[in-house]
């Protein structure tokens, strides 16, 4: 990318930023008078009885969650914008920025779902089993609230991974052999990249989320592998 791209790039991101973090506040605002009902809902989801070791701590965490929350919801604000902003940018690099903006936005939310219903459930069950005899687990709202979350926001932004594949392999940082022949060192950064992302280190939720990974690491090499063959069959076509 030369110098003249890069500002576009530099311009097109502060634009993106400024219009969702405006979004994002409007929507953490009217989330807020639902935090109530969000919160109960996240601790039937997890079956843990929650504390508040404070007087203001469940306002903490409700405003907490409300901010969250309307990140969550600005995401497709934010994809919209972007697409926008960097339709330019993303034709030159001969990609369709309307179903890139779709496709992202299908990927975040599927990865926070899918962290939601098995990963936060079956991870948060896995550190209870240590619990037992004189052993009782004492959680507090404020720290479940900062735990799930962090969860539902590194699996969403993980998923994201087959699109910067592609992105990388248009800007030509990467290419399919040289995906293919990475694979070990993929994997290594995939396990290093799970156990950053996930708040906990025990090995269990990191496979919860280094497992997906990898399977969007494969999806995104066939994803290269076929933007290379669209390349070379138009070069070829008269």
């Amino acid at each position: 990318m030369g110098r003249e791209e890069i500002i576009a790039c530099l311009d097109a991101l502060r634009r993106t930023l400024l219009r969702t973090v405006v979004v994002a506040g409007v929507a953490s605002i009217l989330c807020f008078f639902f935090s109530k009902k969000l919160a109960l809902l996240l601790i039937r989801m997890v079956h843990v009885k929650v504390y508040y070791f404070s007087l203001p701590e469940v306002l903490f965490a409700s405003i907490e969650l409300a901010i969250y929350a309307g990140i969550f919801l600005s995401v497709p604000v934010a994809a919209f914008v972007g697409w926008r902003e960097f339709r330019p940018i993303l034709e030159q690099k001969k990609i369709h920025s309307h179903l890139f903006a779709g496709v992202a936005i299908l990927l975040f939310y599927t990865g926070c779902l899918f962290c939601f219903f098995v990963a936060l459930p079956n991870g948060i069950a896995f550190l209870l089993s240590y619990e037992g005899g004189a052993v009782k687990a004492m959680i507090s709202i404020k720290r479940l609230v900062a735990f799930c979350v962090a969860m539902m926001f590194g699996f969403g932004f993980a998923f994201e991974l087959p699109l910067a594949l592609l992105l990388l392999s248009k800007i030509g940082i990467v290419n399919s052999r040289k995906l293919a022949r990475g694979r070990r060192y993929a994997i290594l950064f995939i396990v290093v990249a799970a156990s950053v992302i996930t708040p906990t280190p025990d090995v269990y939720n990191m496979s919860l989320l280094a497992g997906p990974l990898y399977i969007l690491y494969e999806l995104g090499l066939l994803l290269v592998r076929s933007a290379e063959k669209r390349v070379r069959q138009t070069v070829v076509t008269p």
